[in-house]
């Protein structure tokens, strides 16, 4: 191999091997003993929803499920001929005096998401603690409230956070698969304060924080609820607790193109709103892609060095399926594990491509100013606020 291609191989191992040592750390994490509040006070959970997915019904399930005491649901759509308004109208009428239903109306000048959770904010009483944002295409699991809501109430954090855990719907292709191997490497990192990012389908926001933060001036033109809010959170020093049980599953169905272009919206959100990490979770996506590409053409060339390099990374990776199907059967339902294990021990050839997409993904973020997102296209400046709209 030459200079630059054992280059690429060496750091291909290198980031294979971290990868590997994360999931170790993870798992160990994972059964440290945690504090938990003394007391179970009010909150305040915000749901914007847009359309009647086909996940929806069950988030209502789930999210009557919660074994919080004292919790109330806030749901927000843009307009009352919405798909999902009468479904959210009935579970509203099934829960008296624990959910609403608001009617938020287009947004002007910043998300619909945000404008929704600006609706649903309008709820919020003097007594409340904190107050959580869902999003309404997960299943959160009984004790998903709970779990967010324990490093708020205890000190660990001002505000906690989860991340979503991608499993493919009944029937979904072999793009969905790919993509939740990608997602499935970024939801067993271990977390830390220092690097702690906000994922708005699952966030609490303590009262404090609230009021320092003062979320209706925050998100008001905001396009992003959650990266703004990881920014702001960061200005005003406090600190964003990532407890790593809160993985809720996330059923998703796409092909190529909506994979390629879920993928490159969350990387170009990031280089929009926090453009320090851009490049490093573009290094993830690149030095594997072209380190392998690199090691395969040493070993078509008959070099032996590439042999041991790949027998090496096959070590690895083998080392980090089993930690993160041990991860999945520590944090997620027993149905969703189980399919998380049968993804994660798909063959070599899937997890090539789901290496080619999340390049492809981050490449195709590199450039430009304009996020699509539900139906709409949004022009975002460096403050990540919204400075145009119009409709995709």
């Amino acid at each position: 191999m030459g200079f630059v291609a054992a280059g690429l191989v060496a750091a291909w191992l290198v980031l294979a091997a971290l990868a590997t040592v994360a999931g170790a750390v993870t798992l160990r994490l994972l059964r440290r003993p945690q504090p938990w509040p003394a007391a179970t006070p009010p909150v305040l959970v915000l749901v914007p929803v847009r359309g009647a997915g086909p996940v929806l019904p069950g988030f209502l399930v789930a999210l009557a499920a919660q074994d919080w005491p004292d919790w109330r649901v806030a749901f927000a759509v843009e307009a009352a001929d919405d798909p999902a308004h009468p479904l959210l109208a009935r579970y509203v009428a099934a829960h008296p005096g624990r959910a609403t239903l608001a009617v938020a109306g287009p947004a002007e000048g910043r998300g619909q998401k945000v404008q929704n959770l600006l609706a649903a904010l309008r709820e919020l009483r003097s007594g409340d603690a904190a107050v959580v944002t869902l999003d309404a295409d997960t299943l959160p699991p009984p004790g998903q409230l709970r779990a967010l809501l324990r490093p708020v109430l205890t000190g660990q954090g001002a505000i906690a956070t989860g991340y979503r855990w991608i499993l493919p719907m009944p029937g979904a292709g072999l793009a969905t698969e790919a993509l939740s191997l990608i997602e499935a490497g970024i939801a067993t990192l271990p977390r830390s304060p220092s690097w702690n990012i906000c994922w708005g389908g699952a966030t609490a926001i303590g009262r404090d924080a609230m009021d320092r933060l003062d979320l209706p001036r925050l998100w008001d033109r905001a396009m992003s609820d959650d990266l703004v809010l990881t920014r702001a959170a960061r200005a005003a020093g406090l600190l964003v607790y990532a407890p790593l049980t809160v993985r809720p599953p996330s059923p998703v169905a796409l092909d190529v193109r909506g994979v390629l272009e879920f993928g490159a919206r969350q990387y170009r959100l990031l280089r929009l709103h926090l453009p320090a990490f851009w490049p490093l979770v573009g290094l993830g996506a690149l030095v594997p892609a072209l380190g392998g590409a690199a090691a395969l053409a040493g070993l078509a060339a008959g070099d032996p060095a590439a042999l041991a390099c790949i027998g090496l990374a096959v070590l690895l990776h083998g080392i980090r399926i089993r930690l993160r199907c041990a991860i999945a059967a520590a944090i997620l339902p027993p149905e969703a594990a189980a399919e998380a294990r049968r993804v994660l021990g798909q063959g070599t050839w899937l997890r090539l491509a789901a290496g080619l997409l999340a390049m492809a993904a981050w490449l195709g973020s590199a450039f430009g100013r304009e996020i699509a997102w539900a139906g709409r296209r949004y022009r975002v400046d460096r403050e990540g606020q919204v400075t145009g709209m119009r409709r995709a």
